[in-house]
């Protein structure tokens, strides 16, 4: 015998999209600070955002195109070529309940320490001159 559905099955269904759609929307990106490394030679690039992933993905899109604006991190991508390189996340954000808490701000902040604790600057790194 066949089953006949609920006259309001499709009423809960979109109801518990709608639900899922909204606690996706509300939930936050991992944030933080990363580093791509060059395994052949040491430099390394320190870099931070509010959407990690997005950034990294960014990152390597740019690079294989060969339109990154950072030209030495560039020109090493194109010599040693993207097998050579490593990503990795040092430092995370920690979501926090106080809707009125500055994410920027403390990226800024975990970013600043970190490119003072990693050597990624000069001939050490791909983020310049140390400021």
């Amino acid at each position: 015998m066949p089953t006949v559905p609920h006259p309001n099955a499709g009423q809960a269904i979109s109801a518990a999209r709608r639900a899922l759609v909204r606690q996706y929307k509300d939930s936050r990106l991992p944030a933080g600070v990363f580093t791509l490394t060059n395994q052949s030679n040491g430099r390394v690039f320190v870099g931070g955002s509010l959407n990690l992933d997005g950034a990294m993905n960014r990152l390597r899109f740019e690079l294989n195109l060969r339109s990154h604006r950072n030209k030495p991190l560039q020109l090493d991508w194109i010599v040693y070529g993207a097998q050579c390189f490593s990503f990795a996340v040092v430092g995370r954000i920690k979501e926090r309940d106080d809707p009125l808490f500055d994410y920027r701000a403390e990226l800024d902040s975990l970013l600043a320490l970190w490119r003072e604790e990693i050597p990624c600057h000069g001939d050490s790194g791909y983020n310049g001159v140390q400021p």
